[in-house]
C-alpha cells in the first residue's frame, strides 16, 4: 500500500501546479515599444494571479540562461538591456517555475547608414539617378527614398546581389551649385531621415564629345588623343583619368593609370597628352574615363580608342654572342658564329635582322636568327666579329664583339674525344691538349634543323652552360639525341679553338676519316657480296629471251559431231576450241580445210576437257 500513497501525493502536487498555472496568465511588454540600435529597453514579465509571487517568475535569453532580472511589484519583473544590436538574438522568454510559458521580441529598429553615395547628372538629362550602400548587416524589410532640393521623391531599388540600393529618374530641371539630398529609411512603421549635401562637380560627371576621337602615336614617350573641336572649357584640363593600357600582344600585361592629364588647347583641336606604352611597335588599345578632381565625383562612362601602333624605332641592344661561340671548318674555310636570339618585344620594329662584320671589312651572311657565315675565313689572322640588332628604322646604337683568334693551330685549344652517354643522358670529353691559361668550359645545344647550312632551329635559343675547368662532364635533364651539343674550351686570352659540336652534322677531322673509311670498306663488301647473285639474275633473263613459240598453219577443223573419237562420242555443243592466249587470226574457215589436213578436236565429258588426235600434229618447236 506505500507505492499507492507516494503516487496519490505526487498527483497531488502535479494537479495543485497545474491548477496554479491554469490560474496564472502571463503577459510580456517593452517600453519603449521599439528601439534604436544601440539604445536601451526594458522587457516586463508578470503573472495576474494571487496564487503566483514575483519570485516563481524568470527571465531567459535565446540560450535559456537565465538573465538579471528587478522586482517591479509582488506579480511583475523586469529585465534591462543596453546597448542592443539587431541580431538573431531579438528574443527574451518568460518562465512561470523553471517552465517557459510566452516570448517576446524586442522591435530594434537599425539606424539609417549610408556609404559611398554616388549621384550621376548628365547635363542634357533632366533627371538625376543615385546609388549607395546600406552598411548594416540587415537589409530586409527595409524602404529607401530619396529626392533632391525638395523635389518628390522616388522609391531606390535593392539590386540583386549585395546591400546596394539604386535610385534612378530623380527629377531635376537645373544645374545647382549644391544638391541637397534626403534620404528617408523605413522600417516596420518607424521612420529615419539623413540629409546630405553634394556640390555639382560631385554629381555633374564630365560629357564626352559626339566627334570622332583620333590617337596619334607621336614619339617614344607620347601619345596624342585628338578631338577636332575643342569642346571642354578650361578647368577639364584639372580633370582625373582613369586610363587601361590593353595591349593586343598576350605576352604583354595589360596596366591602369590614374593622374591628370596635360591639355593643349588649340582653335579647332583639343589634344590631350599621354604617356606611350614602354613597347616599340606593339598593338594597343585604351578604355578610359574621367572626373572631375574630387574624390566624391563620379567617373564618366568608358569609353575605347580604336587600335593603334605605338612608334617603330632602332632595336634598343645588339644580342649576345655565345663564349666564344664560332666554329670554324679548316677544309672549306668557312667560319660560323652564333649568338642568343633576341625576343621579340624586343624587335621594336619591322623587317628584324642582324648585321655582322669582320673588323669592318668583312661581312658576314646571316643564316638564321642565331647564326652568320663568313666565308673564305684567314685563319692566319686574328680578327673581332661585330655584331648590331637592324630593323627598317636602322641598327642599334650599339654592338657587340666576338674575339677570333688565330685559327691555324686551333686544335691544340679544342676539347677531345665528345662521346654522348645514353645511358645517363650525359656528356664527357678530354681536356685540349693546350690547357695553359684554360679557365673553363661552355656546353651548348639547341634543337637540329632542317636546313643543311645552319646547325640550330632559330625558333628556340640556343641554351648554355659554364663549367670550370675541372669539370670534364655535363649532366643534361633528359634525352639530348635528337638536339646537337657543342663543347668549348675558354682561355683567358680569348686563344680558344672554338666550338666542337657533336651531332650527326659536325664532328672533328679525325671522326670524319674514320667514318669516311668505315663507309668505303662497307660499300666494298656491299658490291663483293651483291656480283653473284646479279650474274645468276642476268643470264637467267638471257635464256628467257630465247624462248620462241611457232604457231601452225591449220590449227582447227571441224568434226562431225556423232562422230566418234577413241570409242568416244563427240559432244555436240562443241563446235570450235579457240585458244583465249592465240590471235582470231588463227581461227579459219574449217570446212573448206583439205580432207589430208590434221585433225584438232577439243571434247567435254563430265566436265573433262581432252584432245582427240586422229592424225599427226605439226611440231611445236620450242628453241633451246
Amino acid at each position: 500500500m506505500s507505492w499507492k500513497l507516494h503516487l496519490l501525493v505526487l498527483l497531488g502536487v502535479l494537479a495543485a501546479t497545474l491548477c496554479r498555472s491554469e490560474n496564472c496568465e502571463l503577459v510580456m511588454w517593452t517600453e519603449p515599444p521599439a528601439v534604436l540600435s544601440g539604445g536601451s529597453i526594458e522587457v516586463f514579465c508578470r503573472c495576474n494571479s494571487s496564487t503566483v509571487g514575483w519570485q516563481d517568475l524568470a527571465i531567459s535569453d535565446w540560450q535559456n540562461l537565465t538573465v538579471e532580472t528587478n522586482r517591479v511589484d509582488d506579480v511583475t519583473i523586469k529585465h534591462r538591456k543596453r546597448n542592443v544590436i539587431r541580431d538573431f538574438t531579438d528574443y527574451l522568454y518568460c518562465r512561470l517555475q523553471d517552465v517557459v510559458v510566452t516570448k517576446k521580441y524586442m522591435l530594434i529598429v537599425p539606424l539609417i547608414r549610408v556609404e559611398e553615395l554616388r549621384c550621376h547628372f548628365h547635363p542634357l538629362q533632366t533627371e538625376l539617378s543615385c546609388n549607395f550602400s546600406d552598411a548594416n548587416y540587415f537589409v530586409d524589410n527595409k524602404n529607401y527614398f530619396l529626392s533632391i532640393n525638395r523635389s518628390p521623391s522616388v522609391s531606390c531599388l535593392l539590386k540583386t546581389h549585395g546591400n546596394t540600393f539604386h535610385c534612378p529618374g530623380i527629377p531635376t530641371k537645373n544645374i545647382y551649385n549644391k544638391y541637397n539630398l534626403t534620404v528617408d529609411m523605413e522600417y516596420k512603421g518607424y521612420n529615419q531621415s539623413l540629409q546630405l549635401q553634394l556640390g555639382y562637380k560631385q554629381v555633374l560627371f564630365p560629357e564626352w564629345p559626339k566627334y570622332k576621337m583620333h590617337i596619334v602615336a607621336a614619339s617614344r614617350h607620347i601619345l596624342y588623343l585628338i578631338w577636332p573641336s575643342p569642346f571642354d572649357p578650361p578647368d577639364n584640363d584639372n580633370m582625373e583619368w582613369r586610363v587601361w593600357y590593353l595591349p593586343q600582344n598576350p605576352r604583354i600585361e595589360k596596366y591602369l593609370i590614374q593622374k591628370k592629364m596635360y591639355l593643349r588647347l588649340h582653335p579647332f583641336y583639343t589634344w590631350y597628352i599621354f604617356q606611350s606604352p614602354s613597347f616599340a611597335h606593339q598593338t594597343y588599345k585604351l578604355r578610359m574615363s574621367r572626373r572631375y578632381p574630387f574624390w566624391e565625383s563620379p567617373w564618366s562612362p568608358e569609353i575605347e580608342t580604336a587600335e593603334f601602333v605605338t612608334e617603330a624605332r632602332t632595336p634598343d641592344r645588339p644580342p649576345k654572342f655565345l663564349p666564344n661561340g664560332f666554329f670554324h671548318q679548316p677544309e672549306n674555310g668557312n667560319l660560323y658564329v652564333y649568338w642568343l636570339h633576341l625576343d621579340e618585344l624586343e624587335f621594336n620594329g619591322p623587317n628584324f635582322t642582324y648585321y655582322v662584320s669582320a673588323d669592318k671589312e668583312k661581312t658576314a651572311t646571316i643564316l638564321s636568327n642565331n647564326s652568320a657565315l663568313f666565308r673564305d675565313w684567314d685563319a692566319t689572322k686574328p680578327a673581332t666579329v661585330a655584331i648590331w640588332s637592324e630593323n627598317s628604322k636602322g641598327r642599334s646604337e650599339f654592338n657587340r664583339e666576338l674575339k677570333v683568334p688565330m685559327l691555324t693551330n686551333s686544335l691544340r685549344h679544342q676539347a677531345r674525344n665528345l662521346w654522348y652517354h645514353l645511358d645517363n643522358q650525359s656528356i664527357t670529353w678530354q681536356p685540349p691538349m693546350e690547357q695553359a691559361d684554360l679557365v673553363g668550359y661552355t656546353v651548348s645545344w639547341c634543337p637540329v634543323t632542317v636546313n643543311s647550312l645552319p646547325i640550330c632551329d632559330d625558333h628556340e635559343l640556343i641554351q648554355f652552360k659554364v663549367l670550370n675547368a675541372s669539370e670534364l662532364r655535363f649532366q643534361f635533364k633528359g634525352s639530348m639525341v635528337l638536339p646537337n651539343i657543342a663543347v668549348t674550351a675558354n682561355y683567358m686570352n680569348h686563344t680558344g679553338g672554338g666550338m666542337q659540336w657533336h651531332s650527326r652534322r659536325w664532328m672533328s677531322r679525325q671522326d670524319y676519316e674514320k667514318v669516311s673509311s668505315i663507309s668505303l670498306y662497307l660499300a666494298f663488301a656491299v658490291i663483293v657480296v651483291l656480283i653473284a647473285p646479279v650474274y645468276v639474275l642476268i643470264r637467267k633473263l638471257r635464256h628467257m629471251a630465247q624462248i620462241d613459240v611457232d604457231v601452225p598453219d591449220i590449227l582447227f577443223k571441224s568434226m562431225d559431231p556423232n562422230k566418234e573419237c577413241d570409242g568416244r562420242k563427240r559432244s555436240s555443243f562443241v563446235q570450235t576450241a579457240v585458244p583465249g592466249n592465240f590471235s582470231p587470226k588463227a581461227v579459219m574457215n574449217i570446212p573448206t580445210l583439205p580432207t589430208d589436213s590434221n585433225e584438232i578436236i577439243y571434247s567435254q565429258s563430265d566436265a573433262n576437257s581432252y584432245v582427240c588426235m586422229n592424225q599427226k600434229l605439226s611440231t611445236t618447236t620450242i628453241g633451246s
